[in-house]
């Protein structure tokens, strides 16, 4: 009990101080998403308090780099179509490539920094943890329908 207590509290500090470095309306609930992020991840690896205190700063330094590479592909892929040349094109594969090379570099990096806190088996899970995070995003926006926002359960 006293964990999970812990599990809450640190998982709601770190997730105000994250929806207050981002700020914007993002069209759902930034801090309730974050928090329910930190404590999924959290319990489906079984990270201790210790190292969730090292832990979480890197992870979340990774999440904003990994999420602004990924805007900038979105960025390349939204190109208007209709007056796009060979040359054009050719450049923007490049800098698609460039962008998943620099991905890529990003999460080997990021591997390293998350094992000198946590166990090669911690390190593993977590990228199936992310994935299933989102997973189960994808499926509650699926069965949401048209219910408003404030109704919609975090996992």
């Amino acid at each position: 009990m006293k964990k999970l207590s812990l599990l809450i509290w640190m998982a709601l500090i770190s997730s105000s101080l994250l929806a207050q470095r981002r700020g914007g309306d993002l069209g759902y609930d930034s801090e309730k998403l974050e928090a329910a992020k930190i404590a999924f991840i959290t319990q489906k690896l079984d990270i201790t308090p210790d190292q969730a205190e090292q832990f979480w700063p890197v992870y979340n330094e990774f999440e904003e780099k990994r999420r602004n590479i990924h805007h900038q592909m979105r960025k390349i892929s939204q190109v208007e179509k209709s007056s796009l040349t060979n040359e054009k094109a050719t450049e923007l594969i490049n800098s698609k490539i460039a962008l998943q090379e620099e991905l890529l570099n990003l999460e080997k990096k990021s591997i390293e920094k998350f094992s000198e806190t946590l166990s090669p088996k911690q390190v593993f899970l977590l990228q199936e943890a992310d994935r299933e995070f989102i997973k189960q995003l994808f499926r509650m926006n699926r069965q949401r329908g048209n219910r408003p926002k404030e109704e919609v359960p975090i996992p």
